[in-house]
């Protein structure tokens, strides 16, 4: 699109910073978000408090133009491995998914009737935004290798959320990125994201019933940092920044991974890891490595033994 808008960097990318206490933590509003009023309520709860005022710093602030993000992809991208599961339905599932399924409904998995979110909204003749709002009781939610299962009626519904993430995401829908470099250990950076929800519920922006990731996406993992810039991270006149200008990117090449193995790992990140008692544990990348350090991360990548591809 000759007219599409480019990125509005207000704050610059501050690079480089070669601390490895330090991480580089992303931090986007959705679309629906009352973007200026929820960045000052943020900024106000980490100002306020000595802890996090001396630790953390803005590094990065802009606005992500809508119809830039439609061009690029970027919601496609960065949530690929949701989408193949939402789009397969149960023939995505791995042997480990299903026992994990049965053992959390107490079903057999060839018996139930599992679909993906698309298969949903023309089975039961839903709107995205009916299934994005369907609450369901947390007996009937299930997470397993970072795909949600939700039991409606007769149907599990893998990844409810994904039909509404695309749709959400529009022309006229911009969105506010900002990257907090924090020198928090990750107890206190999760304290923090607890006085985040309690902010925005206490300003009205979020329900009490509702989850803090229908306001706001933060990376919880080093590996997620990576994914996370490889969409929304920009500099003036909307050139995107290289694998070696994001920091745990740049920090992994350093300690022997490979560009090609970064990127294979981000874009296939469910796999096995080998445990110290000799098993064998499944589990997506970005909840495996959540809330780790940078060497904590790459020793727990360093374990795998096998990855799921998606075709």
């Amino acid at each position: 699109m000759a007219d599409t808008r480019l990125p509005t960097i207000i704050i610059p990318y501050k690079w480089p910073v070669t601390e490895p206490s330090h991480q580089d933590i992303f931090v986007y509003l959705r679309p629906e978000t009352n973007g200026v009023r929820v960045e000052s309520l943020l900024l106000g709860i980490i100002r306020k408090d000595p802890l996090y005022r001396d630790n953390i710093s803005v590094a990065y602030l802009a606005n992500i133009p809508g119809d830039f993000i439609l061009t690029n992809r970027i919601i496609e991208q960065h949530y690929a491995d949701r989408i193949y599961f939402a789009r397969r339905g149960k023939q995505a599932f791995t042997p480990h998914m299903r026992r994990v399924f049965e053992e959390f409904f107490s079903v057999g998995f060839d018996e139930a009737n599992i679909i993906g979110a698309f298969e949903a909204l023309h089975r039961r003749k839903w709107s995205w935004d009916e299934l994005f709002q369907l609450w369901v009781d947390q007996k009937d939610f299930c997470t397993v290798n970072g795909q949600t299962v939700k039991r409606v009626d007769e149907f599990y519904i893998i990844n409810y959320d994904i039909p509404a993430l695309l749709h959400k995401n529009n022309e006229a829908t911009d969105i506010a990125v900002m990257i907090f470099r924090s020198k928090l250990d990750s107890a206190s950076f999760a304290a923090l994201v607890a006085e985040f929800r309690r902010g925005l519920v206490d300003g009205g922006v979020l329900s009490a019933e509702t989850p803090l990731s229908h306001a706001l996406h933060y990376s919880k993992s080093p590996f997620e940092q990576i994914l996370d810039a490889e969409g929304y991270l920009y500099f003036p006149g909307g050139t995107h920044c290289s694998l070696e200008q994001i920091r745990y990117a740049a920090w992994l090449v350093e300690h022997g991974i490979s560009r090609e193995m970064i990127h294979g790992i981000l874009h296939h990140p469910i796999m096995q890891f080998r445990l110290p008692d000799g098993g064998v544990a499944e589990e997506h990348l970005f909840v495996y490595t959540a809330g780790d350090s940078y060497d904590g991360a790459l020793a727990k990548l360093k374990t795998a033994v096998s990855q799921l591809l998606f075709l």
